[in-house]
């Protein structure tokens, strides 16, 4: 039985467990040879900062945030996932200002935003940072837990504004009915995206190449659903250097 935990929590939704599986099955078995003793399974009992933290971590996938906030001094990085997203640069992401379909710009004043959680960097840092550039003030928010259901909330009318990134909008798009109703209206400045971590310092390099053979390998029909496009190193300073928020943003 492995000691190491392996996860990638960031895009876990019932359309995506099936390919996170069977990426891992891949991943592992690489490792498996190259005499990493791997996790049979990924963990999906663990909360995400208790799972990052942890220093049995083999990799896993954190949010730039929380890796800014909590985690650059704890871990290494291993790479970040390329979504292959037009015109920015390779690793990086932005959010979608996403409304409903009938409108077609933000007030300065009355809006409402529905964000998943403070410590996300798509779904929190980037819309207030978006707003402030903007002179916009949210009137109030909505936090959801998830950006699908963010996502959700602005359809329901619950909230009037939410900022979901770029991949895991494409995938509410394609899976979740509710996206008729509602449109893109802007993005975010791209920022760095989310990276692959490791409490194993002395395993980096095979990770990285590990990952890197298996995102080339696998079949396109489970990389379809996933982020994992390709594979880049970006620095720890990429990520310290993305602009953040004032503190009582995250009190």
């Amino acid at each position: 039985m492995s000691i190491f935990e392996a996860s990638f929590p960031m895009y876990e939704y019932p359309e995506t467990k099936d390919a996170n599986d069977k990426f891992w099955e891949v991943l592992g078995d690489k490792l498996n040879r190259q005499g990493i003793n791997s996790p049979e399974g990924l963990t999906r009992s663990k909360e995400t900062m208790e799972l990052w933290a942890n220093r049995n971590l083999l990799i896993s996938q954190t949010c730039g945030y929380p890796y800014r906030l909590f985690l650059s001094n704890k871990v290494q990085l291993v790479g970040t996932p390329d979504m292959k997203i037009d015109k920015i640069p390779s690793g990086y992401y932005y959010s979608s200002i996403v409304v409903r379909k009938d409108k077609d710009s933000l007030a300065r004043n009355g809006e409402i935003l529905a964000f998943n959680d403070k410590y996300s960097q798509s779904g929190w840092v980037a819309p207030n940072l978006y707003a402030k550039a903007r002179d916009i003030e949210f009137a109030g928010y909505f936090e959801t837990g998830g950006h699908w259901h963010s996502a959700q909330a602005v359809a329901d009318g619950k909230a009037t504004v939410t900022a979901i990134d770029v991949f895991t909008w494409k995938l509410i798009e394609r899976f979740a009915s509710f996206s008729k109703e509602l449109r893109i209206i802007d993005t975010t400045v791209p920022t760095p995206g989310l990276p692959l971590i490791t409490a194993q310092k002395h395993l980096v390099d095979e990770l990285y190449h590990a990952m890197s053979e298996t995102i080339n390998e696998i079949d396109n029909e489970v990389l379809d659903v996933l982020p994992f496009k390709g594979l880049v190193q970006l620095t720890k300073r990429d990520y310290l250097e993305v602009e953040g928020l004032d503190e009582n943003f995250t009190d």
